[in-house]
């Protein structure tokens, strides 16, 4: 899937690798007008590549009719529009401030081109976000830190999320942080240039998503959150000179944590006489005593942890799985890792994987899909529930064995001008394998046959070496008769129960098989 960002100078469009993380390709827009005429900035940055499934973003500010148009130009370029996305929405789901099961409020500032836009986003536990206000604020002067400060009055965010190529100036941030109205606010900005596009990316983990737009309803309640511990990130690239140590440590900062440099020492705390213990004496009057506040009561979390989930299983689908288990009750996300057992197996795709699933996606879908080749891999899921720590194992293991090669044949008749009938019969694989020796069955009747007892064999197909996407055709006379007859391919051997299958011969489709 593609993720396609269209600024007012440069376009991005991103996609997952096969190391699971993202490559952006960056477009320069020059020339174009992308905002009157998205078609022909999506001709530029497409380039000729069409019948892909994309995720588009628009801003904010942008009205029905411009996603409208939006739409049109992309479908009208080759592309399949899965979904368009608030610009907001995808910044906020690049940050991990989007889950199951949290309530929370941020303002996200994204810069485009001359302008910065405003808005402040409602996050609730049953996966909505509700884009609340917009605001669109030149860049000119003072102008953005004033109209921040006032959205950060107004809205009294959890977090700021920054999003465009401004806020790559340290500078730029710190004029965020450094507002009066931003102290004890989380000010997060972690590739603000890419911020949009990565969020696009990992739409696809929230199949439920729903944008609304307006204020919350009156009188709503929400639960408390349940705080995921690691929250939505990509894996660090190879050549990123930080420290593994400092990366993890930045990456598990939350919401509700200030940011750093910025902690306030608690007041002393006055522990309530008792009964039994006499009340302490006033501490001194200091000289110029400050006015007495009130701390804001911490927001509570609770701490999640791993269990093993039951009924592990799975279903294979040529080179998918669907794995399938039960949900603990209080569970709402389950991490899912995979290894393929055999590091010499040939085929495109990671040796391994390590992945969260959300339970109101897997329920939508019926289980989760998994893409791991035809391989034997292992496979670990475990659970994460709130509560204390348990003494258990924390995770339940299956193993796959690996999917024999598969062999398609298609029989075909046709007739001579002498009028003597010829069969073809025409082996294909995907993969390269080792064609055991086989026998063509001719059965006569009504039922095709189900063994070489139950017809005639007319031509052994001798064990050889069948390369991948190179048909192999046999041709040997067909014998005429009345009725209906039919071509079968059995192994040379027979069938062993006992025996694991190498390789497994199918037909095209059944019907097929069925000659006359």
């Amino acid at each position: 899937m593609l993720g396609i960002d269209i600024g007012h100078r440069v376009a991005r469009v991103g996609r997952v690798g096969p190391q699971g993380r993202p490559t952006v390709t960056v477009t320069d827009l020059a020339g174009t007008d992308p905002v009157a005429d998205p078609a022909a900035a999506l001709t530029a940055l497409l380039d000729g590549a069409t019948g892909e499934e994309a995720v588009l973003a628009l801003p904010a500010s942008a009205g029905r009719e411009a996603e409208a148009r939006l739409r049109r130009a992309a479908e009208d370029a080759g592309l399949r529009v899965h979904r368009v996305v608030p610009e907001p929405v995808a910044v906020a789901l690049h940050y991990g401030a989007i889950d199951e099961g949290v309530h929370r409020t941020v303002l996200v500032v994204d810069q485009a081109g001359a302008t910065v836009d405003l808005t402040v986003l409602a996050i609730t536990p049953d996966l909505t976000v509700r884009v609340v206000t917009t605001r669109t604020e030149e860049l000119a002067g003072d102008h953005a830190r004033t109209a921040t400060a006032r959205e950060l009055s107004e809205a009294a965010p959890d977090a700021v999320l920054l999003s465009g190529d401004l806020y790559t100036t340290p500078a730029r941030r710190e004029d965020i942080e450094d507002l009066p109205e931003a102290q004890g606010v989380t000010v997060r900005c972690t590739d603000p240039e890419l911020a949009v596009v990565h969020g696009l990316l990992l739409l696809e983990d929230f199949g439920l998503l729903r944008i609304a737009t307006g204020p919350a309803p009156s009188g709503t309640h929400f639960p408390p959150a349940l705080e995921d511990p690691e929250p939505q990130s990509w894996p660090p690239p190879v050549e990123d000179p930080e420290p593994a140590s400092a990366l993890r440590a930045r990456e598990a900062e939350t919401y509700a944590a200030p940011p750093r440099g910025r902690e306030q020492p608690p007041p002393p705390r006055r522990e309530p006489p008792t009964a039994t213990t006499p009340p302490l004496p006033p501490p001194a009057p200091e000289p110029d005593p400050a006015p007495e506040t009130q701390p804001e009561p911490a927001t509570t979390t609770a701490a999640l942890h791993s269990v093993p989930v039951t009924q592990l299983q799975y279903i294979r689908r040529d080179d998918h799985l669907l794995v399938l288990w039960a949900w603990p009750d209080s569970a709402l996300t389950a991490r899912v890792r995979w290894r393929r057992e055999d590091a010499t197996a040939t085929g495109d795709g990671p040796r391994e994987g390590d992945l969260r699933c959300q339970r109101r996606v897997y329920e939508h879908d019926g289980g989760l899909d998994l893409p791991v080749g035809r391989g034997a891999i292992t496979l670990t899921v475990e659970a994460l529930v709130p509560g204390p720590a348990v003494d258990t194992e924390g995770a339940a293991s299956l193993r796959v064995p690996a999917e024999p090669p598969i062999v398609e044949y298609e029989p075909s008749v046709r007739r001579r001008l002498t009028g003597a009938r010829v069969a073809t019969v025409t082996f294909t694989a995907r993969t390269g394998c080792d064609l055991p020796a086989l026998r063509i069955v001719h059965g006569i009747g009504r039922y095709r046959p189900t063994s070489t007892a139950e017809g005639t064999v007319l031509h052994e197909v001798p064990a050889q070496r069948l390369p991948a996407g190179t048909p192999l055709t046999v041709e040997f006379p067909l014998p005429g008769g009345k009725g209906p007859s039919w071509l079968v391919c059995f192994p040379a051997d027979g069938p062993d129960p006992d025996r694991e299958r190498d390789i497994d011969i199918r037909p095209t489709a059944l019907h097929r098989l069925r000659v006359t």
